[in-house]
C-alpha cells in the first residue's frame, strides 16, 4: 500500500539537523527552520513531510553555506547527514559494520540504510563491479540530486573506498540516476572473518 503522505523519520532529521549541524545553524537559520516547522528548542516530532524536509534542506544549505554555490551547499550538506548519523544509536551499529563490509556489499546495504529513514524511497544498485556502480534512486529527497550525492560518496568513503566520485548522469526531478567510482580499498578483512559486531543500543 502506498503512504498517502511521504514521511521523514526523526532519526533522519536528527542526524543532520541536531547532530551534525546544531552547532553551526545561525539563530536567524534556526527562526527560519522554525517557521518551517522545525523547532529545535523542543523535541522533535515523530516524523516531518518531504515538502518540510525540503525547505529544511534549504534553509541550511543557504544559512550554514553562504556564498557557495547550492551544488557545493547540497554536496556537504550529504556528507554531513552521513556524519550525523554516525553519531545517532542505529548510526552508530549500522556504520560499525559498513566498515568491515567494503564498497560492494555496502553498496548492496543501501536499500535497506535509506529507505529506514522515511516511508517511501527506494534504491536499486543496477550495476556493480570492483570500483564502480550504476545506482538508482526513487527520490533524491532534494530539490536537486547532489544531497544524495553527498551521502553516497561519504558512505562509500566510510566502507573504506579511496577517492570516492558520485556523479548524476540523469535526473527527473524526483529521481535520479549516478555513477559511482572509486579506487582501490584500504585493506578489508578477507571474506567469512568479520569480527563481531558490538551491540551498541538496546
Amino acid at each position: 500500500m502506498v503512504p498517502s503522505e511521504k514521511q521523514i523519520f526523526a532519526q533522519s532529521v536528527e542526524a543532520l539537523f541536531v547532530r551534525a549541524l546544531g552547532p553551526y545553524l545561525t539563530r536567524d537559520g534556526r527562526q527560519k527552520l522554525k517557521a518551517a516547522g522545525l523547532n529545535l528548542s523542543e523535541p522533535l516530532r515523530p516524523h516531518y513531510s518531504l515538502e518540510q524536509w525540503r525547505v529544511f534542506l534549504d534553509v541550511a544549505a543557504r544559512d550554514v553555506f553562504p556564498g557557495q554555490s547550492l551544488e557545493s551547499a547540497y554536496l556537504e550538506l550529504g556528507a554531513r547527514y552521513l556524519k550525523g548519523f554516525q553519531q545517532t544509536s542505529v548510526g552508530r551499529a549500522s556504520m560499525q559494520l559498513v566498515t568491515h563490509l567494503g564498497p560492494q556489499k555496502t553498496l548492496e546495504r543501501v536499500p535497506y540504510n535509506l529507505r529506514a529513514g522515511n516511508n517511501f524511497n527506494e534504491v536499486r544498485v543496477e550495476e556493480l563491479s570492483k570500483q564502480d556502480a550504476t545506482l538508482w534512486v526513487k527520490d533524491v529527497l532534494a530539490d536537486n540530486p547532489f544531497f544524495a550525492c553527498g551521502f553516497l560518496a561519504e558512505t562509500l568513503r566510510a566502507s573504506g573506498a579511496g577517492s570516492p566520485e558520485v556523479k548524476p548522469i540523469a535526473f527527473d526531478g524526483t529521481a535520479a540516476t549516478y555513477r559511482l567510482t572509486w579506487s582501490q580499498a584500504k585493506s578489508q578483512r578477507p571474506a567469512g572473518t568479520l569480527a563481531p559486531v558490538r551491540r551498541l543500543y538496546g
